[in-house]
């Protein structure tokens, strides 16, 4: 049986498998400053997923900086009376590192992610609530997407345009 576990083990870990919220974040990142709009709900998933991975969030040399940060509710569907039968939800994110001398070492990235949910006027209260947890949970699922994608961060060595 422990040779069993064993092997699992090592297969596991020889595929690249890791548990979920576990990512090897480089070194120059394990310190990282964050500028977000202050409005943004993004803020609170953002700074736990990094803290989970280890990430120091203070004042340091690199920069997270969101760019973009936008959510959007269209209708998607109507019904037989042209009322809405189905919301789509639309969250937008873009975001880039900077270092110390505002200078753009990661290169700008997007990332668009949707929900959508049936809508019933017989039941408001229930929607409600079923759209807000869509969209803490698009929040929450943009911040994974971010932390996820630091993994990658090496500093561009080309000089970037400076943002004032």
């Amino acid at each position: 049986m422990r040779l069993f576990a064993l092997v699992l083990c090592l297969s596991l870990s020889a595929c690249g498998f890791h548990l979920r919220g576990s990512y090897n974040i480089p070194l120059q990142l394990q310190e990282l400053a964050l500028n977000i709009p202050n409005n943004s709900l993004l803020t609170q998933p953002l700074r736990q997923r990094l803290l989970q991975s280890k990430v120091e969030v203070s004042k340091a040399e690199y920069t997270l900086e969101v760019i973009q940060d936008k959510l959007n509710k269209q209708i998607t569907s109507t019904d037989t009376r042209a009322k809405a039968a189905e919301y789509g939800l639309y969250y937008q994110v873009a975001y880039v590192i900077k270092d110390s001398q505002n200078k753009i070492v990661f290169p700008e990235r997007k990332l668009l992610l949707r929900r959508s949910y049936q809508y019933d006027s017989t039941a408001i209260v229930g929607k409600t609530s079923e759209e807000q947890t869509l969209i803490q949970e698009l929040y929450e699922d943009a911040a994974t997407q971010i932390v996820n994608q630091l993994r990658s961060f090496k500093p561009s060595t080309t000089p970037s345009t400076n943002t004032p």
